[in-house]
C-alpha cells in the first residue's frame, strides 16, 4: 500500500464507483441473476421431470438445443383426454411461453398420422404421462413415461404402466409395456400394478432400465433393453431382476425401482443400482450386473443408515474424482436430525470396487428434503471432474446446491447454493418448489460451460454457465515472521508505535480471449475472522477511526499470466495477550463486474475460478521457546476448597458459610507459558463473587458458569501462581445434592506433561436445620363449674365452656434452611373411658374441649388440615363480641361481666392467692335455680354412690400430691390433690390429628400455629366435680421430610401443651362420714344438757310470773247454755 495521499485518496475514489458494479455473492459460475424461465399451465406439474437434449449427431454444424419438460396432469393432444399428461420441447430463448407440446398418445406407429382417442381397454385420464424424461444426450434417443396408465381385462383394471421411446428429432419410435402379457390373475400380487416407468435410465450402451416398484406387492423390479443400433441388429430381449417370492433380493412393499441409474462401477461391465427405499425399513440399493439370462445377477446390497429415510429413493452416478471410474451416489431426503433434513451417500469408487460405506456423508437443512433431486450436472469448471447437483424444493421457496468434485472427491461444502428467492429481477410469476428435479450436462448457450436446468412447478428454470478466467493467487512474507509483539514499527511505517508487519499480496491471470488484455480485480484481505475462525481479530489495516480487520483494494492486471503483487501493512492492537497462535489470513480475489447484458444468451460476464481465487497463510510471533520456536509447556495444577477433609471427602453444611472459597495452585515446570489461563467451571446455583487478595491472577466470570483467570503472558518457566476464589452457593436448588468444581488450566503453548493441569471437586451438601417446637395455651388456668348437666344442644360457644387459644411455634435454628416442615398436633377432643365403661349420663365419650374454627396460621406459609366433623360440629356461634377472647387473654373478671352473678358473688380471693400470679386464668360456671339446687341435693347421695364405684378407676388417672405456695409439691406438711390426667397415650381421652405443612422456611425464621377452643364445662363438672385439678395434655411434633434430603436434630421436636382446668371452690367440699356411736352420744349429750339447762331454769322461778287481778283471768271456764253467760266470777259479783 503506497503511502502517498493522492494515489490513497485515488485508489479510495475507484472503489467507491467501481463496488457500484460488484455482487457480493458466494456463486460460482452458475448465472443466477438472469435465469432462463419457461412456464407451463397452472397444477400441470409442468417442470416435474426434465432432460436437457441436443437434437443432431456430432459434429453436425446446425445442432439444436432444447429442453424436454414432463407435465404430467396437463392435458395431452390425443383426442377424449384432459389430465393425462404431455411432454414439452422448449427452446433455448428469453420467452417464458414458447414450449411446444411434443406427440405421445395417440399414434403407436410411423404408419398412423392422425391421433386417435383411447380404446376401450385402456386409461389415459390420470397416466401421469411425462413423470420420467430422460436423454441420450447428442444423436441419441428420449424416454417418457406414465406409470399410471391402466389396461381393462374383462372388468379388471391393471395399473402396468407404459414408456415410450422417442427418435432424437423426437418423433415416435417404440413403445414399451414390460409387464403386458405377464400374470395378472393374483392381481397386485403379480403383475398387476407394475407401475413401469416410475423412473428410467438411458445408458451410454444404449440400454435402457425401466424402474417398476409394483410387481409382486410392490416388492419390485427392473426392466433392461437395449433401444440402440439397428433394430434388427440389437438384442429386443427384455431382461428384468428376480422378484419372485423366495429369490427376490428385497422383501415385499420395498419398491425397488422407485430411481435407477449405471454405470461400469466394477470394470467395463455395465452394472445397474435400483434404488428400494422402504427395504427393511431404512432402504437399499442393489446393484445387478448386465447379462443376456432371465433373471439379471444381482451384484451386491447397500444398506441404508435410518429408518424411514428412503435411502435410493434418487440415484445418480458420477465421476467425482476425475479418475474415469464412475461413482454412485444415492439420496435419503426423508432422513433427519435435529438440525438436518436429507442426506446424500457417496460411494466412491476405489480400483474398480463400490464400498458398502459411504466415503461422503452431505445433509441439508432442517425439513428441506435435501436429495429429492440429484443430478450430475457435468463438468461446471473444467477441472476434469464431475460436480453433482442436489435439490431442497421444501427450503423456503426451494434451493440448489452445487457440490463441485475434486481429486479429492467430492467436496464437503458446496460451491454455490442458488435460492429461489434470489432468481432474477423482475419475474413474471414468483418461483415455488425450485429443485424438485434437476437435469443438466449439456451446453445450451454454446460457450463451452454445461449449464444447468431446475423444475419448480409450474415452471422450469435454465441457468447458464459463466466463462471462468484462471488465476494463480499467492502471497509474499516480508515480515509476517516473528513479529516481535514487543517492538514498534515496520518496514513501511517506522514512526508508527504499535508493532507492525508488511507482507505482499499476488496473482496472475491466464489469457482467456483474444481481447482482453487487462481485467481489473478486487482483492480483499481479511485476518482471522473469516469463515467464523475468531469473532475478534487482534490484527487491522489503515490506521483510520475504523480500524478494521478486513482491507480492500482494486488494481488492474495484465492478462498474459505474468505475476503481479501489492504491498499490505497490518498493525497489532494494543494490549494484545495472545501472541502464541498464528495469525491467519484469507487472500481473495475477485472480478470487477460489467453491467449485464439485456440477455444472458448474448453474453455472459466472465467470472474468476473460484477455487484459485483465495489463499490463506499464516503470521506468527516471536516467542521465548527455543529454536524450533515450539512452545511446550508443563502445568501442574492442585486445587482445595476451605473445607476440612474426611477421609478425602469434603462436607459444605448449607448455611454454616455465607461464601465457599477454593484455593488453586498453577506451576509452570516446563517452557514459557504463552496466554496461560486458568477456567473453573461451576454450576450455575453457586455464583462467582471475587478472588482474595493479594494474588498475581486477574479473574473475571466469562458466564453464569465459567471464571477465567489470567496467570500471565507468557507465564515463565518456574512460577507458580496461587488464586482463591469466593463463590456465593445460597443460590442451590434443592435438588442439587453436591457442588461440583471443574478446574483445569490452559495456554496456547503445546503441552507435554504427563497429567493434564485439571482437578474435579466434588463437594457434598450437607442441608441441616435444628427445628425448635414451643407450644402454650392462653389462659394457662381454667375454672369450671355449676350444673353437672347442660343443655343437649348449646345454642351458643359461650354457653360451651372457657375459650382457650392454643398456640405452637416452630423456630429454624438453622444452618439450613427447610423447604418443607410438617408439625402435627394431638389435640384431646373427647373423654373416654379406657375399659369401655359408660361415663356419667350414660354416654361412652363427651366434649372434652371443643374445636371452634380452623386452624390459623398466624406466621409463615403453610396450611393445616383437620377432618371438618371436628370443626364446630355443632355450628354454634357466639354473641360475645370479639374483644372477649382477647380480653381472655389477660384476665378473668373483664372476660365474665357478661355472665350472671349469681355464683360468681362468692369470693375466691383465698384460691386466687394461691395461684401463681404470673399465669392467667379464665372461670366457667353456669346460671343454676334455687330449684335445681334443690334437685342436685336430692340426687347427691346417689352420686357419691357412683364416686365410690368409679374410684378404682380414677386412681389411675388420680395422684395425691401436694399444693403450697401455688406449687405442686410432694411434701407431707402440704395438702393432699387429687389431680386428674387426661392424656391421649394414656387412652384417657379421644384425640384428632391436625397436620400443618409450611414451606420454605429459611433459617431464623418462625412459623405459628393457633387453635381456639372451648373447654366443655358440663363434662369437666359432671366427671370431676371433686378433684383438685385436671390437666389436659395436647401433644405436638414437627418434622421435616426425609425426601427432602434436610438433616434434622430430634432434640427438642416433641413438646406437651397443658391446659389447666380448676373446680369452683364450693364444688371442691368433699363428702364426709360421720360414724353412729358419734351420733348417739351427740343425740344424748344434747337431750342432757337440755334437761339441764330446763331444771336450772324452773330454779331460777324461770316458770313462774306474775299475773294481774282480771275478772276474766280468774274465772272458770264451763260449758254454757244459752241461759247462762259466756263468762261466770268466782264471786257472785257480776263484773258487768
Amino acid at each position: 500500500v503506497s503511502n502517498s495521499n493522492g494515489l490513497r485518496w485515488s485508489g479510495l475514489l475507484w472503489i467507491c464507483c467501481t463496488l457500484c458494479v460488484l455482487v457480493p455473492s458466494m456463486c460460482f459460475n452458475l448465472e443466477q441473476r438472469q435465469p432462463l424461465i419457461k412456464y407451463g399451465h397452472q397444477n400441470s406439474y409442468f417442470g416435474y421431470s426434465l432432460a436437457t437434449h441436443t437434437i443432431g449427431e456430432y459434429n453436425w454444424p446446425n445442432n439444436t438445443k432444447c429442453l424436454l419438460v414432463g407435465a404430467p396432469l396437463d392435458r395431452n393432444k390425443q383426442p377424449n383426454t384432459n389430465e393425462s399428461g404431455a411432454l414439452y420441447k422448449c427452446p433455448i430463448s428469453m420467452n417464458t411461453d414458447d414450449c411446444e407440446q411434443i406427440i405421445t398418445d395417440g399414434r403407436r406407429s410411423y404408419d398412423v398420422d392422425d391421433l386417435i382417442p383411447p380404446s376401450s381397454d385402456e386409461i389415459k385420464e390420470g397416466q401421469w404421462m411425462g413423470v420420467t424424461v430422460r436423454s441420450q444426450g447428442l444423436g441419441g434417443k428420449v424416454l417418457v413415461c406414465a406409470h399410471r396408465y391402466v389396461t381393462i381385462v374383462r372388468e379388471n383394471r391393471y395399473g402396468q404402466g407404459l414408456c415410450y421411446v422417442l427418435t432424437n428429432e423426437l418423433a415416435f419410435d417404440e413403445v414399451y409395456e414390460p409387464c403386458k402379457g405377464r400374470p395378472v390373475e393374483r392381481q397386485h400380487e403379480d403383475y398387476g400394478f407394475c407401475q413401469v416407468g416410475t423412473s428410467g435410465a438411458l445408458l451410454d450402451d444404449n440400454t435402457m432400465v425401466l424402474g417398476s416398484p409394483g410387481p409382486f406387492t410392490w416388492r419390485g423390479a427392473i426392466f433392461v433393453t437395449e433401444i440402440g443400433g439397428e433394430y434388427l441388429e440389437r438384442d429386443k430381449s427384455m431382461y428384468y431382476s428376480e422378484h419372485q417370492d423366495a429369490t427376490a433380493p428385497v422383501d415385499k412393499y420395498s419398491y425397488l425401482g422407485m430411481a435407477v441409474t449405471g454405470g461400469r462401477y466394477f470394470g467395463d461391465r455395465m452394472s445397474y443400482a435400483a434404488g428400494a427405499p422402504r427395504s427393511n425399513g431404512h432402504g437399499q440399493v442393489v446393484i445387478f450386473d448386465k447379462a443376456n439370462t432371465n433373471p439379471i445377477p444381482m451384484r451386491m446390497i447397500i444398506d441404508g443408515e435410518q429408518f424411514a429415510s428412503s435411502f435410493g429413493y434418487e440415484l445418480t452416478t458420477a465421476d467425482v474424482n476425475g479418475d474415469k471410474k464412475p461413482d454412485l451416489l444415492s439420496a435419503a431426503p426423508f432422513y433427519f436430525s435435529k438440525t438436518e433434513g436429507g442426506a446424500v451417500y457417496v460411494y466412491q469408487n476405489e480400483n474398480d470396487m463400490l464400498p458398502t460405506k459411504p466415503t461422503l456423508k452431505l445433509t441439508g437443512a432442517l425439513e428441506s428434503r435435501f436429495g429429492l433431486a440429484l443430478a450430475n450436472i457435468g463438468d461446471l469448471n473444467k477441472d476434469g471432474c464431475e460436480d453433482v447437483a442436489i435439490g431442497s424444493p421444501y427450503e423456503g421457496a426451494g434451493v440448489v446446491s452445487i457440490y463441485l468434485g475434486s481429486v479429492n472427491g467430492l467436496n464437503e461444502k458446496p460451491s454455490q447454493r442458488i435460492l429461489a428467492s434470489e432468481l432474477g429481477r423482475n419475474l413474471p410469476k414468483p418461483i415455488t418448489n425450485f429443485g424438485i428435479s434437476i437435469a443438466g450436462n449439456t451446453d445450451l448457450d454454446g460457450n463451452s460451460y454445461m449449464d444447468m436446468v431446475v423444475g419448480a412447478p409450474p415452471a422450469a428454470v435454465v441457468l447458464l454457465a459463466r466463462p471462468i478466467i484462471n488465476i494463480q493467487t499467492s502471497y509474499q512474507s516480508l515480515e509476517t515472521r516473528n513479529i516481535d509483539p514487543n517492538r514498534a514499527g515496520c518496514r513501511m511505517d517506522v514512526s508508527t508505535n504499535l508493532t507492525c508487519f508488511t507482507f505482499e499480496a499476488c496473482c496472475s491471470i491466464d489469457p482467456h480471449d483474444q481481447v482482453s488484455k487487462e481485467i481489473n480485480l478486487l482483492y480483499t484481505v481479511e485476518a482471522e475472522t473469516f469463515e467464523h475462525h475468531k469473532k475478534f481479530s487482534r490484527v487491522f489495516f489503515d490506521r483510520d477511526n475504523k480500524r478494521s480487520n478486513v482491507m480492500s483494494r482494486l488494481v488492474r492486471v495484465r492478462t498474459d499470466g505474468r505475476r503481479e503483487c501489492q504491498m499490505v501493512t497490518g498493525y497489532i492492537k494494543a494490549n494484545t495477550r495472545d501472541i502464541q497462535t498464528p495469525i491467519r489470513f484469507r487472500l481473495d480475489y475477485k472480478l470487477e463486474e460489467q453491467e449485464l447484458a439485456d440477455s444472458p444468451l448474448t453474453r455472459l460476464n466472465p467470472i474468476l475460478d473460484q477455487t484459485q481465487a483465495y489463499i490463506e497463510f499464516e503470521g506468527t510471533f516471536q516467542k521465548d521457546c527455543g529454536d524450533d520456536d515450539l512452545c511446550e509447556s508443563d502445568l501442574r495444577l492442585r486445587a482445595e476448597p476451605n473445607l476440612q477433609a474426611e477421609d478425602g471427602k469434603y462436607d459444605f453444611i448449607l448455611g454454616n458459610k455465607t461464601e465457599l472459597e477454593v484455593t488453586v495452585d498453577v506451576s509452570n515446570l516446563a517452557d514459557s507459558a504463552y496466554e496461560a489461563q486458568l477456567f473453573i467451571e461451576h454450576q450455575a446455583s453457586v455464583s462467582y463473587i471475587a478472588t482474595k487478595k493479594p494474588t498475581n491472577a486477574t479473574c473475571n466470570s466469562f458466564n453464569t458458569t465459567l471464571v477465567a483467570c489470567s496467570l500471565g503472558n507468557p507465564m515463565l518457566r518456574g512460577t507458580t501462581t496461587s488464586v482463591t476464589i469466593r463463590f456465593d452457593p445460597n443460590s442451590l436448588k434443592r435438588e442439587e445434592q453436591n457442588i461440583a468444581f471443574h478446574i483445569f488450566a490452559n495456554t496456547t503453548s503445546k503441552l507435554v506433561g504427563k497429567e493434564l493441569p485439571e482437578r474435579r471437586l466434588t463437594l457434598k451438601v450437607v442441608r441441616r436445620a435444628e427445628m425448635t417446637l414451643r407450644g402454650w395455651v392462653n389462659p394457662e388456668q381454667s375454672f369450671y363449674s355449676g350444673a353437672s348437666k347442660l343443655q343437649d344442644t348449646p345454642m351458643e360457644l359461650d354457653h360451651v365452656g372457657s375459650p382457650l387459644v392454643h398456640t405452637y411455634s416452630i423456630f429454624n435454628e438453622g444452618p439450613s434452611a427447610a423447604p418443607k416442615v410438617q408439625l402435627v398436633i394431638h389435640l384431646p377432643l373427647m373423654l373416654e373411658r379406657a375399659d369401655g365403661l359408660e361415663l356419667q349420663g350414660g354416654a361412652k365419650d363427651k366434649y372434652l374441649q371443643y374445636l371452634e374454627e380452623a386452624p390459623i396460621i398466624e406466621t409463615g406459609q403453610g396450611a393445616c388440615t383437620v377432618a371438618p366433623e371436628y370443626v364446630n360440629p355443632l355450628k354454634l356461634a357466639s354473641k360475645t363480641s370479639d374483644n372477649l377472647r382477647s380480653s381472655s387473654y389477660l384476665s378473668a373478671p373483664a372476660a365474665l361481666m357478661k355472665w350472671p352473678q349469681h355464683r360468681q358473688q362468692q369470693t375466691h380471693q383465698p384460691l386466687q392467692q394461691n395461684l401463681n400470679k404470673s399465669q392467667s386464668y379464665t372461670h366457667s360456671s353456669q346460671t343454676v335455680s334455687h330449684q335445681q339446687r334443690w334437685s342436685e341435693h336430692k340426687a347427691s347421695q346417689e352420686q357419691a354412690r357412683a364416686n365410690r364405684l368409679r374410684r378404682n378407676t380414677l386412681e389411675r388417672i388420680v395422684r395425691p400430691e401436694r399444693f403450697m405456695d401455688g406449687r405442686e409439691s410432694t411434701s407431707a406438711k402440704g395438702k393432699k390433690q387429687q389431680i386428674v390426667e387426661l392424656n391421649c397415650d394414656k387412652l384417657t381421652a379421644h384425640c384428632i390429628k391436625i397436620q400443618c405443612e409450611f414451606y420454605d422456611m429459611p433459617a431464623k425464621t418462625e412459623a405459628q400455629v393457633i387453635l381456639n377452643v372451648r373447654l366443655w364445662n358440663s363434662t369437666l363438672v359432671a366427671e370431676y366435680p371433686r378433684v383438685d385439678l385436671v390437666r389436659i395434655m395436647s401433644t405436638a411434633n414437627v418434622k421435616i421430610p426425609a425426601d427432602f434430603g434436610v438433616e434434622q436434630l430430634e432434640n427438642n421436636d416433641k413438646i406437651l401443651v397443658e391446659t389447666r382446668a380448676y373446680p369452683e371452690l364450693l364444688d371442691q367440699q368433699r363428702e364426709t362420714y360421720t360414724p353412729m356411736w358419734i351420733i348417739v352420744m351427740a343425740v344424748l349429750g344434747g337431750l342432757v344438757l337440755l334437761a339441764l339447762f330446763t331444771y336450772a331454769m324452773w330454779k331460777c322461778g324461770f316458770f313462774k310470773r306474775k299475773r294481774p287481778t282480771d275478772p276474766t283471768l280468774s274465772g272458770n271456764l264451763e260449758k254454757m247454755n244459752e241461759e247462762k253467760p259466756f263468762l261466770a266470777a268466782k264471786s257472785s259479783h257480776n263484773v258487768f
